[in-house]
C-alpha cells in the first residue's frame, strides 16, 4: 500500500493507468492480440486491422452500434464489444489503484505434482505512466485522448466518418486513450477506460500489444518506492511499475479493500453479468 501511494506521488505531472492481474505471469496484451496468436496468425498491425474491420462490419450488420436511434463511432462500438467479450485491441484500465488491486488479489492457482495438488499464485498490480496523455492537441503534438460520442453531428465531426478517431489514434507512435461518453454501469463503477495503440513492430513483454518503451529497471526508482528516499533533482523517469502481490496476502488485502474502500464484486460488477459471475444464487447454504 505504501508503494502504491509513492507511485501516485512520484511527480505532480505524472498520470498513471492501473491494472491488476490475479496471475503475475499473465502478459498484458489485448484480447484481439491473444485471439490472433491462439489461432496461429502472425500478429502484425495489418492482421489486427483486418480482423478489427471484420468484427466492426459484422457487428454493424448485426444491428449493433446504435444508441437512441443514432449510430455510434467505431471506438464506442469497440468499447461495447469489449465489455461483452468480443476480442478488440482495447485494453481495460482504471484510474483507481484500489480497483486494480482488487483484481490482483483474486485467488488463482496452478496445478503441481502432476495435478494432484494446487499452488496459489501471486498477483501483480501494474501502473503505466502516460506522459503522452493529451486531451487536446498542443504545441504541434497530436491529441491522444479520444472521447466517444453517440450523436451523429458530433460523431461525424466535419463528416469525417465513424472510423475517424480510431484512424487518428492508430497513426500515433504512442498509445491512445479511449474514454466512453456512454459508460455502462460496470465501467462507471470501476472508473474504467481503455488504452490502445497500433501494434508495435517488436513486442516487448509484458506489454506485448502496446507501443510503449519498456526500459530496464531503474534502481533509484525502486529505492524510492521501497524506502521513500528520493535523490535530488527532478523525479526519475518511471514509465512502468509492476508491484508483486504475494499469494499469502491476497485474502488479507481483499478484506482490507472491502472494509476500507468498499471494493467488492457487487460494487464493481453492478450488472446482470456480474450477478451471473459473482452472485451467490448458487449457494443453498442459507436456503
Amino acid at each position: 500500500m505504501t508503494a502504491i501511494a509513492r507511485v501516485g506521488t512520484h511527480g505532480t505531472n505524472h498520470r498513471f493507468a492501473w491494472r491488476g492481474h490475479a496471475d503475475a505471469d499473465y502478459m498484458w496484451s489485448s484480447s484481439l492480440y491473444r485471439t490472433l496468436a491462439q489461432e496461429g496468425v502472425e500478429v502484425t498491425e495489418a492482421s489486427m486491422v483486418e480482423r478489427e474491420e471484420r468484427i466492426l462490419e459484422e457487428a454493424r450488420r448485426w444491428g449493433l452500434g446504435v444508441e437512441g436511434g443514432q449510430l455510434v463511432d467505431d471506438l464506442q462500438l469497440l468499447a461495447d464489444l469489449q465489455h461483452f467479450g468480443v476480442p478488440t485491441r482495447l485494453v481495460d484500465v482504471t484510474s483507481n489503484p484500489m480497483t486494480a488491486l482488487w483484481f490482483a488479489t483474486e485467488p488463482t492457482s496452478v496445478a503441481v505434482n502432476g495435478g494432484a495438488a494446487a499452488r496459489s499464485k501471486p498477483g501483480v498490480l501494474i501502473a503505466m505512466n502516460m506522459p503522452w496523455y493529451r486531451e487536446v492537441s498542443e504545441s504541434g503534438k497530436p491529441q491522444t485522448v479520444f472521447k466517444t460520442v453517440g450523436s451523429p453531428p458530433r460523431t461525424l465531426g466535419e463528416f469525417k466518418g465513424l472510423s475517424y478517431k480510431r484512424t487518428e489514434g492508430l497513426k500515433l507512435s504512442t498509445p491512445f486513450i479511449v474514454s466512453s461518453s456512454m459508460p455502462n454501469a460496470r465501467l462507471r463503477a470501476q472508473e474504467g477506460y481503455f488504452i490502445a495503440s497500433a501494434h508495435p513492430g517488436t513486442s516487448a513483454p509484458p506489454l506485448t500489444s502496446l507501443s510503449i518503451d519498456v526500459p530496464p529497471g531503474d534502481p533509484d526508482v525502486v529505492k524510492t518506492l521501497l524506502t521513500g528516499t528520493r535523490t535530488q533533482g527532478l523525479p526519475r523517469r518511471m514509465p512502468f511499475v509492476a508491484i508483486l502481490v504475494p499469494a499469502g496476502v491476497k485474502r488479507q488485502l481483499r478484506e482490507y479493500l472491502r472494509l476500507t474502500y468498499s471494493r467488492t464484486a457487487k460494487a464493481l460488477f453492478p450488472d446482470y453479468t456480474g450477478f451471473r459471475e459473482f452472485g451467490r444464487w448458487r449457494d443453498r447454504s442459507e436456503a
